[in-house]
């Protein structure tokens, strides 16, 4: 079994009303799930192969909640990586390289073994505004939560010893677009998050 960790910067769009409803163990808003997200990761390590600098791309689309399974998953992994970091980011991303983070847990869930691609992973982050694209395959934008007597909303969601984050920043999907083999969607004015993680750490 592998040995990895990292800490990473996280960013993550989905189609559930802000906060969502599975981080609370509770049925998602519309009762699917259909997720973007992404990892650009600051240092980290897979079986003595650096992975410091390199970004990973996840899209998931679930007809139920995810704890009931059915799930399809891209894995998107940025053109930068080299073959062994290439094969270091599959593993993980496909719960391949042992627990850490949402991958493992995750992968026991979906249909078929995810669909991986390798390409131009742009994300780019400005305070609550982010812009995160996964080649022609997905992109979204993230900006603040626009308050209704106006302002931007200020939001975090603390959760002890959550396997995903444990500290985000709310804040809104503005837009995100996906349409990738097998998986195709649109989520607009929801739920989005900001976090730091650290797995195996």
């Amino acid at each position: 079994m592998a040995k990895w960790w990292w800490k990473a910067d996280y960013v993550e769009t989905c189609n559930c009303a802000h906060g969502c409803p599975c981080n609370f163990t509770q049925i998602p808003t519309d009762g699917t799930c259909k997720t973007m997200a992404a990892w650009d990761i600051r240092e980290g390590e897979c079986d003595g192969v650096r992975l410091d600098g390199l970004r990973l791309g996840l899209v998931a689309m679930f007809p139920n909640a995810i704890h009931k399974g059915n799930g399809r998953c891209l894995v998107y992994i940025d053109e930068r990586a080299d073959a062994q970091q290439r094969d270091a980011l599959e593993r993980i991303a496909c719960g391949k390289a042992g627990d850490g983070g949402p991958f493992s847990l995750f992968a026991a869930m979906y249909a078929a073994p995810p669909t991986v691609v390798q390409g131009p992973l742009h994300l780019q982050r400005d305070g609550r505004r982010a812009e995160l694209a996964f080649g022609e395959l997905a992109q979204a934008s993230v900006g603040p939560i626009r308050q209704d007597m106006g302002g931007e909303a200020s939001v975090r969601l603390v959760i002890p010893g959550g396997f995903i984050f444990d500290d985000g920043d709310i804040v809104n999907t503005d837009t995100c677009t996906v349409n990738a083999p097998g998986i195709s969607f649109t989520n607009r004015d929801t739920s989005a998050f900001y976090a730091q993680v650290a797995y195996n750490c």
